[in-house]
């Protein structure tokens, strides 16, 4: 259990660094430690994006989420994931 609670925490972080690196700017094609953050983040993300895609909005809250797009969906991931860490350490001892 504690292994998993490892790798999930490891998730966020990623999650996180993408999100960071974005915001900085920072090229993708810089060299191959962002092009793995940013491509691990959009595959990490991706659940989140199926989510938030079925979600059924109104115009104007369609148009909030393209125009925030990477941070509405990376932190909807990053609290989606944080759900599972907290429900993974329910019960322990």
């Amino acid at each position: 259990m504690a292994l998993l609670r490892t790798v999930i925490m490891f998730v966020i972080i990623v999650i996180l660094a993408h999100m960071g690196l974005a915001y900085a700017g920072i090229d993708e094609n810089l060299n191959g430690l962002t092009s793995g953050i940013y491509s691990l983040g959009r595959l990490l993300e991706a659940p989140a994006q199926v989510v938030v895609d079925s979600l059924p909005t109104s115009a104007e809250q369609q148009q909030s989420i393209v125009e925030r797009g990477l941070y509405f969906i990376g932190f909807a991931a990053v609290g989606g994931y944080f759900v599972l860490f907290l429900l993974l350490g329910i019960g322990r001892r």
